[in-house]
């Protein structure tokens, strides 16, 4: 676990300060810059590719970080693997671009009445869903040899700092919207090339054309596996991107703007979650293929309180924060209507993160074959759910939607974990944090306010970290937490 902690922590910092960047732009400088359809538009593009991007992937990324530590025994052997994935991936990208050519107008049509302007972006869609299937290769990659630092550094830092400089230059009159659009594309492209200089320069990248050397046993073995992957990922993204869709569809670009904006919110929660899950990810495969079922067990646990402690505690920082922030944002009374999205997709978050990782154990076991069953039941209760309940309750449906997706999902997942390994995350700690974070919620809702929303946010903010942190102290629900809790005491010398 120290080499999780390790990365971790400094992909934490990185992730933390992509936020910042991206609450800068989702809140100040996409609503003035972009306008509410723009930024409606220019979200709906990348969740387009976003959902797109898996059906062409074929699940490789996954089979990368699992199969990788199998060939990680000189550059020849690496070498020739990672080839072998990166000539699969240009073929499955080109059969899915000809497949989707058979019901592109049907997936397009959904949007024709109250957002015609997507189906204008098609080619920009398809090119970046292709970029994101070697990006989330790439990144695999990366991960596999213990190091999310760098991808989460492009992902969650360029990215963001790039689209600010687009969206600027836009503001400007420099640049049409539509050349927004293409360079925001091109942007992804970059991203991609930089990785793979860096792994050069590292060192780290192997090429080896000899592929036919493979054992047919082990092609078959992974492209197996890989197909069963699929559809995990395609759940994953379901439930990230498929309400955003269907807002589109269903009400419209501007309505989707206002969505999209406290979603960005909802999702800060996740942040701590992503940082561990990209470090167990790797871990939790290697311990399965050394059959070392113990550590499995313990990061499943470490990472259920840990994550919950970190999620409650950045779900009542943004809940107790957002009518500061809608008052200081542009256009903030448009926008303040998003405020219910905020909580029911931040309490989707704080769910996920307290079941821990169990989609990496599922998918890094032997029965991950059972992972598709489990999509299939995600795809019908998001799908469904969003049908349901966009047309009658319009943007808190879909948050609902979300919410109640994500807590059967996880439910059913560890069910089946128990059933399977006989072990489960919670413990008596996990009711613990679920009090105190409560009680501290409840402390900084009473609080009396002060009018000036920047004084409050800080005022409220600083509180939050000295209530939050001093019952996680007293009641010490989490070693790894106090242990980094305990030195920030004591240099304060409180």
């Amino acid at each position: 676990m120290g080499v999780i902690i390790k990365q971790s922590a400094y992909a934490s910092i990185i992730n933390y300060i992509g936020v910042a960047v991206g609450a800068v732009n989702m809140i100040f400088l996409f609503p003035e810059f972009l306008g509410q359809e723009g930024l409606g538009l220019y979200k709906a593009v990348i969740s387009m590719a976003i959902v797109l991007s898996p059906f062409a992937q074929v699940g490789l990324a996954r089979s990368t970080l699992r199969y990788f530590p199998r060939f990680n025994k000189g550059p020849n052997s690496s070498g020739r693997f990672f080839t072998f994935v990166l000539i699969l991936a240009f073929f499955t990208i080109s059969l899915f671009i000809g497949l989707f050519q058979l019901v592109d107008q049907w997936v397009f049509g959904f949007f024709e009445k109250n957002a015609a302007e997507l189906i204008d972006q098609y080619w920009l869609i398809i090119i970046l869903a292709a970029v994101m299937v070697y990006i989330s290769i790439f990144e695999a990659y990366f991960k596999a040899q213990l190091n999310v630092v760098i991808p989460t550094f492009m992902r969650e830092f360029f990215l963001r700092i790039l689209s600010s400089l687009l969206a600027f230059i836009y503001f400007l009159d420099i640049i049409s919207f539509e050349w927004f659009l293409r360079l925001s594309i091109a942007t992804y492209a970059l991203s991609l090339v930089l990785l793979i200089v860096i792994l050069l320069f590292k060192g780290q990248l192997h090429f080896n054309f000899s592929i036919f050397h493979l054992k047919t046993p082990f092609i078959k073995e992974m492209m197996k596996y890989a197909v069963f992957i699929m559809a995990g990922a395609i759940g994953a993204v379901i439930v990230l991107q498929i309400d955003q869709l269907m807002v589109t569809g269903f009400l419209g670009l501007k309505e989707n703007a206002i969505y999209v904006i406290a979603f960005f919110m909802g999702t800060v929660i996740e942040i701590p979650k992503r940082s561990i899950s990209q470090m167990s990810d790797a871990i939790i495969a290697n311990a399965f293929e050394n059959e070392r079922l113990d550590e499995v067990k313990k990061i499943y646990k470490q990472s259920s309180i840990n994550q919950l402690i970190l999620g409650s505690f950045v779900f009542i920082l943004v809940v107790i924060n957002l009518d500061n922030i809608y008052a200081i944002m542009p256009k903030g009374d448009v926008y303040s209507s998003g405020k219910w999205i905020v909580v029911l997709v931040g309490l989707s978050k704080l769910i996920d993160m307290g079941f821990g990782v169990n989609s990496e154990i599922i998918i890094s076991s032997k029965h991950y074959k059972s992972n598709i069953y489990f999509v299939l039941i995600l795809a019908a209760l998001t799908i469904g759910l969003n049908v349901l309940l966009i047309p009658k309750y319009g943007l808190t449906g879909a948050a609902l939607a979300t919410f109640t997706s994500v807590f059967l999902f996880n439910l059913i997942k560890m069910i089946y974990i128990y059933y399977i390994l006989q072990f489960q995350p919670f413990s008596i700690h996990t009711l613990t944090t679920i009090v105190l974070s409560g009680l501290c919620f409840y402390i900084m809702s009473i609080l009396p306010q002060l009018s000036n929303p920047i004084l409050n946010g800080a005022y409220l903010t600083i509180l939050t970290f000295v209530i939050f942190g001093i019952l996680m102290l007293v009641f010490k629900p989490s070693k790894e937490i106090t242990k980094i809790i305990q030195p920030i005491r004591d240099k304060l010398k409180l």
